[in-house]
């Protein structure tokens, strides 16, 4: 059954996604908020489909700890697709920081150029974090909202522990960002490389804003708590 259900999903999100970006492909017209708006539309489908389909719905708690018109940095596990969906919709498309690999994507490239994602080369770490710090500092003239990192680099087994790159610290110390840490199961139901999904409910967990870390020892400490939280 759930590889009927799966085959159904992927046959209406690519039919869904390949309609509306052709649809919506002049994106370079368009302003930046009317991008975010049918960039988070197209997220919260997703996310419907999955509820709808794959029975894979979710939980937050800690809906109280997100401020409004504040910039501040997220850190995330990083555990599936899923959570770009999640993200994108929850939080108003906010500002990704990825891998660069990500940026040619043909025609969701002019999307994230639009709505000011950043890309890091990871073969080169000191000149892309300033990289990423100086743009930081230039969108946040104009941002009103939150900046996205997962420093664990890559999707990671829901099983595993995480090994985190701290280059998140150095962006909170350079930048002045509060940082808001999340974390989440969704490779226990979006698996990650997998066709067919596991339904069930993906548990959210937002922890309170952290204003200001100590050291580099705090954060690190601080953070790899967090992000080998148990459900």
């Amino acid at each position: 059954m759930k590889i009927f259900k799966s085959i159904f999903f992927f046959s209406i999100f690519l039919l869904w996604s390949i309609t509306f970006f052709l649809v919506f492909s002049p994106v370079k017209i368009f302003s930046r908020k009317f991008t975010k708006k049918i960039s988070r539309f197209w997220s919260f489908s997703v996310i419907k489909f999955s509820e709808y389909f794959l029975n894979i719905s979710f939980d937050i708690e800690g809906i109280e700890n997100i401020s409004i018109n504040q910039s501040y940095l997220i850190v995330s596990n990083h555990q599936s697709a899923w959570e770009t969906f999640f993200f994108s919709y929850y939080f108003n498309c906010p500002v990704f920081i990825l891998k660069k690999e990500l940026r040619w994507i043909p025609i969701l490239s002019w999307y994230f150029s639009k709505l000011d994602f950043i890309f890091i080369d990871r073969s080169k770490k000191l000149q892309s974090l300033r990289h990423v710090i100086n743009s930081i500092i230039k969108v946040n003239r104009w941002n009103e909202g939150p900046f996205i990192i997962f420093p664990e680099g890559t999707r990671t087994n829901p099983e595993s522990k995480s090994t985190i790159n701290l280059g998140f610290f150095a962006i909170h110390k350079k930048t002045d960002l509060p940082i808001l840490p999340i974390i989440h199961n969704s490779g226990r139901f979006w698996v990650n490389k997998k066709f067919k999904k596991n339904s069930g409910v993906i548990k959210i967990k937002i922890f309170p804003m952290i204003t200001k870390f100590k050291n580099k020892k705090e954060a690190e400490t601080k953070i790899g708590q967090i992000f080998n939280f148990s459900f």
